[in-house]
Protein backbone atom coordinates (compact mmCIF):
# COMPACT_ATOMS: atom_id res chain seq x y z
CA UNK A 1 0.00 0.00 0.00
CA UNK A 2 2.88 2.39 0.44
CA UNK A 3 3.52 2.65 -3.44
CA UNK A 4 -0.35 3.68 -3.88
CA UNK A 5 -0.75 7.51 -4.39
CA UNK A 6 -3.03 9.75 -2.55
CA UNK A 7 -4.40 11.49 -5.74
CA UNK A 8 -4.05 11.29 -9.42
CA UNK A 9 -5.23 13.15 -12.41
CA UNK A 10 -5.52 12.24 -15.96
CA UNK A 11 -7.17 13.50 -19.10
CA UNK A 12 -8.42 11.85 -22.54
CA UNK A 13 -9.05 14.18 -25.96
CA UNK A 14 -12.64 13.88 -27.43
CA UNK A 15 -12.24 13.41 -31.27
CA UNK A 16 -13.48 14.27 -34.39
CA UNK A 17 -14.54 11.73 -37.40
CA UNK A 18 -12.78 12.38 -40.95
CA UNK A 19 -14.01 9.49 -42.98
CA UNK A 20 -15.46 6.33 -42.78
CA UNK A 21 -17.19 6.63 -39.69
CA UNK A 22 -19.82 3.60 -38.24
CA UNK A 23 -17.65 0.90 -40.13
CA UNK A 24 -16.15 -0.18 -36.76
CA UNK A 25 -19.54 -1.51 -35.81
CA UNK A 26 -19.03 -4.56 -35.12
CA UNK A 27 -22.06 -6.05 -37.59
CA UNK A 28 -20.42 -3.98 -40.49
CA UNK A 29 -16.69 -4.77 -39.47
CA UNK A 30 -17.37 -9.10 -39.14
CA UNK A 31 -18.69 -9.26 -42.71
CA UNK A 32 -16.76 -6.60 -44.18
CA UNK A 33 -13.95 -5.19 -41.93
CA UNK A 34 -13.77 -1.78 -40.83
CA UNK A 35 -11.86 1.66 -41.91
CA UNK A 36 -11.97 4.87 -40.50
CA UNK A 37 -9.72 8.12 -40.04
CA UNK A 38 -10.44 9.79 -36.70
CA UNK A 39 -8.08 12.77 -35.28
CA UNK A 40 -8.13 13.49 -31.21
CA UNK A 41 -8.73 17.56 -30.28
CA UNK A 42 -7.79 19.61 -27.70
CA UNK A 43 -10.79 19.30 -25.71
CA UNK A 44 -10.63 16.97 -22.95
CA UNK A 45 -12.65 14.85 -20.04
CA UNK A 46 -10.36 14.90 -16.92
CA UNK A 47 -10.82 12.91 -14.15
CA UNK A 48 -9.19 13.11 -10.22
CA UNK A 49 -9.51 10.53 -8.24
CA UNK A 50 -8.74 9.76 -4.51
CA UNK A 51 -8.58 7.65 -1.26
CA UNK A 52 -10.92 8.90 1.01
CA UNK A 53 -9.22 9.23 4.23
CA UNK A 54 -11.54 9.80 7.03
CA UNK A 55 -14.81 8.15 5.67
CA UNK A 56 -15.45 4.55 3.85
CA UNK A 57 -18.02 6.83 1.71
CA UNK A 58 -17.69 6.71 -2.58
CA UNK A 59 -18.38 10.71 -3.09
CA UNK A 60 -18.71 11.63 -6.84
CA UNK A 61 -18.84 14.92 -8.68
CA UNK A 62 -19.82 15.31 -12.00
CA UNK A 63 -22.57 17.74 -13.51
CA UNK A 64 -24.39 16.10 -10.54
CA UNK A 65 -23.32 14.89 -7.27
CA UNK A 66 -23.41 11.38 -5.23
CA UNK A 67 -22.12 10.23 -2.14
CA UNK A 68 -23.58 7.03 -1.00
CA UNK A 69 -22.34 3.67 0.94
CA UNK A 70 -22.26 1.28 -1.25
CA UNK A 71 -20.85 1.41 -4.97
CA UNK A 72 -23.92 -0.64 -6.57
CA UNK A 73 -25.78 2.19 -5.32
CA UNK A 74 -24.11 5.05 -7.42
CA UNK A 75 -26.72 5.97 -10.02
CA UNK A 76 -24.19 6.89 -12.86
CA UNK A 77 -23.39 3.92 -15.12
CA UNK A 78 -19.98 4.61 -16.38
CA UNK A 79 -18.48 5.75 -13.10
CA UNK A 80 -20.31 2.39 -11.16
CA UNK A 81 -18.99 0.14 -13.46
CA UNK A 82 -15.42 1.31 -14.08
CA UNK A 83 -14.90 1.16 -10.04
CA UNK A 84 -16.26 -2.00 -10.06
CA UNK A 85 -14.03 -3.42 -12.47
CA UNK A 86 -10.98 -2.19 -10.25
CA UNK A 87 -13.05 -3.68 -7.21
CA UNK A 88 -13.32 -0.63 -5.60
CA UNK A 89 -16.30 -0.44 -3.10
CA UNK A 90 -15.48 2.05 -0.61
CA UNK A 91 -13.42 5.26 0.34
CA UNK A 92 -13.42 6.66 -3.01
CA UNK A 93 -13.54 10.13 -4.69
CA UNK A 94 -14.31 10.80 -8.55
CA UNK A 95 -14.02 14.35 -10.07
CA UNK A 96 -14.70 14.28 -13.31
CA UNK A 97 -14.61 17.87 -15.58
CA UNK A 98 -15.39 18.49 -19.14
CA UNK A 99 -14.34 21.15 -21.96
CA UNK A 100 -17.75 19.87 -23.91
CA UNK A 101 -21.32 19.07 -23.43
CA UNK A 102 -22.16 15.65 -23.15
CA UNK A 103 -24.24 14.02 -26.15
CA UNK A 104 -22.65 16.01 -28.81
CA UNK A 105 -21.54 13.29 -31.11
CA UNK A 106 -17.62 13.32 -29.45
CA UNK A 107 -17.09 10.75 -28.28
CA UNK A 108 -17.80 11.33 -24.90
CA UNK A 109 -18.89 8.31 -22.88
CA UNK A 110 -15.21 6.66 -24.45
CA UNK A 111 -13.41 9.48 -23.51
CA UNK A 112 -14.67 9.27 -19.40
CA UNK A 113 -14.10 5.73 -19.53
CA UNK A 114 -10.14 6.13 -20.79
CA UNK A 115 -9.74 9.16 -18.84
CA UNK A 116 -11.30 7.31 -15.59
CA UNK A 117 -9.40 4.15 -16.46
CA UNK A 118 -6.09 6.37 -16.94
CA UNK A 119 -6.31 8.15 -13.58
CA UNK A 120 -7.18 4.85 -11.60
CA UNK A 121 -4.22 3.16 -12.87
CA UNK A 122 -1.91 6.23 -12.20
CA UNK A 123 -3.15 6.22 -8.56
CA UNK A 124 -2.12 2.61 -8.17
CA UNK A 125 1.18 2.90 -10.37
CA UNK A 126 -0.14 0.50 -12.74
CA UNK A 127 1.47 0.96 -15.75
CA UNK A 128 -0.58 0.13 -19.07
CA UNK A 129 0.34 0.88 -22.87
CA UNK A 130 -1.99 2.83 -24.70
CA UNK A 131 -3.41 0.10 -26.73
CA UNK A 132 -3.88 -2.04 -24.02
CA UNK A 133 -5.78 1.16 -22.22
CA UNK A 134 -7.98 1.66 -25.24
CA UNK A 135 -9.00 -2.44 -25.45
CA UNK A 136 -9.83 -2.30 -21.35
CA UNK A 137 -12.09 0.87 -22.20
CA UNK A 138 -14.04 -0.96 -25.14
CA UNK A 139 -14.49 -4.26 -22.83
CA UNK A 140 -16.50 -2.12 -20.06
CA UNK A 141 -18.17 -0.01 -22.36
CA UNK A 142 -19.23 -2.21 -24.87
CA UNK A 143 -19.11 -5.60 -23.10
CA UNK A 144 -20.07 -4.34 -19.10
CA UNK A 145 -22.20 -1.38 -19.82
CA UNK A 146 -23.50 -2.87 -23.46
CA UNK A 147 -23.51 0.21 -24.79
CA UNK A 148 -23.94 0.65 -28.73
CA UNK A 149 -20.74 1.73 -30.66
CA UNK A 150 -17.66 0.68 -32.13
CA UNK A 151 -14.12 0.56 -32.15
CA UNK A 152 -12.95 4.44 -33.06
CA UNK A 153 -13.48 6.57 -29.82
CA UNK A 154 -11.44 4.40 -27.22
CA UNK A 155 -8.80 4.50 -29.35
CA UNK A 156 -8.71 7.60 -30.69
CA UNK A 157 -9.26 9.12 -27.18
CA UNK A 158 -6.32 6.57 -25.68
CA UNK A 159 -3.60 7.12 -28.82
CA UNK A 160 -4.01 10.63 -29.42
CA UNK A 161 -3.01 11.83 -33.26
CA UNK A 162 -4.88 11.36 -36.61
CA UNK A 163 -4.87 7.29 -36.99
CA UNK A 164 -6.23 5.35 -39.62
CA UNK A 165 -8.03 2.55 -38.04
CA UNK A 166 -8.73 -0.62 -39.22
CA UNK A 167 -10.97 -3.29 -38.11
CA UNK A 168 -10.31 -6.72 -39.38
CA UNK A 169 -13.56 -9.73 -39.85
CA UNK A 170 -12.07 -10.85 -36.45
CA UNK A 171 -12.86 -7.61 -35.33
CA UNK A 172 -8.99 -6.74 -34.31
CA UNK A 173 -7.92 -3.41 -34.54
CA UNK A 174 -4.99 -1.57 -36.70
CA UNK A 175 -4.36 1.90 -35.69
CA UNK A 176 -1.58 3.63 -37.77
CA UNK A 177 -0.67 7.50 -37.95
CA UNK A 178 -1.55 9.24 -40.66
CA UNK A 179 1.67 11.07 -41.24
CA UNK A 180 0.91 14.61 -42.60
CA UNK A 181 3.32 17.05 -42.72
CA UNK A 182 2.77 20.47 -40.52
CA UNK A 183 1.31 22.78 -42.91
CA UNK A 184 -1.17 20.00 -44.19
CA UNK A 185 -1.93 20.06 -40.00
CA UNK A 186 -2.26 23.49 -39.62
CA UNK A 187 -4.77 23.54 -43.10
CA UNK A 188 -6.94 20.79 -41.42
CA UNK A 189 -7.45 22.98 -38.17
CA UNK A 190 -8.45 25.85 -40.71
CA UNK A 191 -10.65 24.74 -42.66
CA UNK A 192 -12.64 21.63 -41.02
CA UNK A 193 -14.69 23.81 -39.11
CA UNK A 194 -16.66 22.14 -35.91
CA UNK A 195 -19.85 24.00 -35.16
CA UNK A 196 -22.68 22.75 -32.67
CA UNK A 197 -26.50 22.21 -33.80
CA UNK A 198 -27.67 22.95 -30.68
CA UNK A 199 -29.12 19.72 -30.56
CA UNK A 200 -28.39 16.69 -28.03
CA UNK A 201 -28.99 13.27 -28.72
CA UNK A 202 -27.94 9.79 -27.29
CA UNK A 203 -25.88 8.14 -29.76
CA UNK A 204 -26.43 4.82 -28.44
CA UNK A 205 -30.20 4.72 -29.70
CA UNK A 206 -29.44 5.79 -33.10
CA UNK A 207 -27.07 3.03 -33.43
CA UNK A 208 -29.55 0.30 -32.51
CA UNK A 209 -31.61 1.50 -34.90
CA UNK A 210 -29.44 1.33 -37.03
CA UNK A 211 -28.83 -2.49 -35.79
CA UNK A 212 -32.71 -2.83 -36.50
CA UNK A 213 -32.62 -1.95 -39.91
CA UNK A 214 -29.35 -4.10 -40.64
CA UNK A 215 -31.73 -7.25 -39.53
CA UNK A 216 -34.26 -6.32 -41.59
CA UNK A 217 -32.70 -5.52 -44.64
CA UNK A 218 -28.96 -6.46 -44.11
CA UNK A 219 -27.99 -6.02 -47.62
CA UNK A 220 -29.04 -2.42 -48.39
CA UNK A 221 -27.49 -1.52 -45.14
CA UNK A 222 -24.06 -3.41 -45.88
CA UNK A 223 -23.65 -1.44 -49.35
CA UNK A 224 -24.41 1.53 -47.84
CA UNK A 225 -21.65 1.43 -45.13
CA UNK A 226 -19.14 -0.24 -48.22
CA UNK A 227 -20.00 3.09 -49.73
CA UNK A 228 -19.27 4.85 -46.52
CA UNK A 229 -15.48 2.97 -46.30
CA UNK A 230 -14.96 4.21 -49.66
CA UNK A 231 -15.50 7.20 -48.90
CA UNK A 232 -13.62 7.34 -46.28
CA UNK A 233 -10.21 5.55 -48.34
CA UNK A 234 -10.93 8.41 -50.99
CA UNK A 235 -10.55 10.71 -47.77
CA UNK A 236 -7.13 9.86 -46.72
CA UNK A 237 -5.58 11.27 -50.23
CA UNK A 238 -7.93 14.05 -49.90
CA UNK A 239 -6.47 15.29 -46.83
CA UNK A 240 -3.02 14.06 -47.42
CA UNK A 241 -2.91 16.62 -50.76
CA UNK A 242 -4.97 19.43 -48.88
CA UNK A 243 -7.91 18.90 -51.68
CA UNK A 244 -10.11 20.74 -49.05
CA UNK A 245 -12.83 21.18 -51.63
CA UNK A 246 -13.26 17.22 -52.86
CA UNK A 247 -13.28 16.43 -49.12
CA UNK A 248 -16.26 18.51 -48.66
CA UNK A 249 -17.97 16.88 -51.42
CA UNK A 250 -16.67 13.31 -50.02
CA UNK A 251 -18.53 14.54 -46.34
CA UNK A 252 -21.69 15.85 -49.02
CA UNK A 253 -21.73 12.20 -50.14
CA UNK A 254 -21.23 10.60 -46.69
CA UNK A 255 -23.93 12.30 -44.78
CA UNK A 256 -26.31 12.17 -47.99
CA UNK A 257 -25.85 8.25 -47.61
CA UNK A 258 -25.66 7.88 -43.98
CA UNK A 259 -29.51 9.54 -43.28
CA UNK A 260 -30.73 6.46 -45.31
CA UNK A 261 -29.42 4.10 -42.65
CA UNK A 262 -31.82 4.89 -39.86
CA UNK A 263 -34.42 7.69 -39.76
CA UNK A 264 -32.53 8.97 -36.20
CA UNK A 265 -30.03 10.27 -37.98
CA UNK A 266 -31.56 13.56 -39.50
CA UNK A 267 -34.40 15.41 -38.85
CA UNK A 268 -35.68 18.36 -41.21
CA UNK A 269 -33.95 21.07 -38.50
CA UNK A 270 -30.87 19.66 -39.26
CA UNK A 271 -30.80 19.17 -42.57
CA UNK A 272 -32.02 22.66 -42.97
CA UNK A 273 -29.10 24.02 -40.89
CA UNK A 274 -26.91 21.92 -42.81
CA UNK A 275 -27.85 23.31 -46.04
CA UNK A 276 -27.78 26.81 -44.54
CA UNK A 277 -24.11 26.10 -43.20
CA UNK A 278 -23.73 25.40 -47.08
CA UNK A 279 -24.51 28.46 -48.50
CA UNK A 280 -22.33 30.34 -46.45
CA UNK A 281 -19.63 28.57 -48.51
CA UNK A 282 -18.92 25.01 -47.01
CA UNK A 283 -18.34 22.57 -49.96
CA UNK A 284 -20.10 20.05 -47.41
CA UNK A 285 -19.98 18.67 -44.18
CA UNK A 286 -21.61 16.29 -41.97
CA UNK A 287 -22.77 15.60 -38.44
CA UNK A 288 -20.20 13.94 -36.14
CA UNK A 289 -20.95 10.86 -34.35
CA UNK A 290 -23.86 8.75 -34.73
CA UNK A 291 -25.79 11.45 -36.10
CA UNK A 292 -29.49 12.83 -34.89
CA UNK A 293 -27.75 16.14 -33.60
CA UNK A 294 -24.40 17.05 -31.41
CA UNK A 295 -21.73 18.54 -33.85
CA UNK A 296 -21.78 19.72 -38.15
CA UNK A 297 -18.14 19.58 -39.19
CA UNK A 298 -18.22 21.66 -41.98
CA UNK A 299 -14.82 21.97 -45.04
CA UNK A 300 -14.38 25.36 -46.14
CA UNK A 301 -11.74 25.56 -48.95
CA UNK A 302 -11.99 29.38 -49.45
CA UNK A 303 -12.32 32.20 -47.59
CA UNK A 304 -13.11 30.79 -44.08
CA UNK A 305 -13.11 34.07 -42.41
CA UNK A 306 -16.24 34.86 -44.47
CA UNK A 307 -17.94 31.91 -43.79
CA UNK A 308 -17.37 32.52 -39.75
CA UNK A 309 -18.64 35.63 -39.82
CA UNK A 310 -22.03 34.43 -41.68
CA UNK A 311 -22.58 31.79 -38.95
CA UNK A 312 -21.62 33.60 -36.04
CA UNK A 313 -24.26 36.30 -37.54
CA UNK A 314 -26.57 33.35 -37.54
CA UNK A 315 -25.82 32.45 -34.02
CA UNK A 316 -24.18 29.33 -34.57
CA UNK A 317 -21.56 27.91 -32.35
CA UNK A 318 -17.99 27.89 -33.54
CA UNK A 319 -15.60 25.96 -31.70
CA UNK A 320 -11.60 26.40 -32.92
CA UNK A 321 -9.46 23.54 -31.79
CA UNK A 322 -6.24 22.04 -32.11
CA UNK A 323 -5.25 18.29 -32.86
CA UNK A 324 -4.21 16.73 -29.46
CA UNK A 325 -1.22 14.33 -30.00
CA UNK A 326 -0.63 13.14 -26.71
CA UNK A 327 -4.01 10.77 -26.51
CA UNK A 328 -5.07 10.13 -22.85
CA UNK A 329 -2.30 11.15 -20.20
CA UNK A 330 -1.27 11.88 -16.50
CA UNK A 331 -1.49 15.51 -15.08
CA UNK A 332 -0.25 14.13 -11.70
Amino acid sequence: MSNIKRHAVARAPYRISLGGGGTDLTFYAKEKGGFLISAAIDEYISVMVAHRKLDNDIFIQYSDVERVRNVNDIKHDIIREVLKYFKISHAFQVSTFSTMPTFTGLGASSTLIVALIKSIRELLNEKISETKLAEEAYYIEREVLNLSGGFQDQYISSLGGVKIIKIDKKLNVECKNLDLRKDVIEELEQKLILIHSKVDRRSDKIIDSQIDEFQKNEKQIIEIYDKIKNIGKNSVECIKNKDWSNLGKLMDDHWKIKKRLSDGISSSSIDEMYLELKSFGSQGGKIIGAGGGGFFLMVVDKDVDNFKKKAEKKDYKLVDYKIDFNGAHSLY
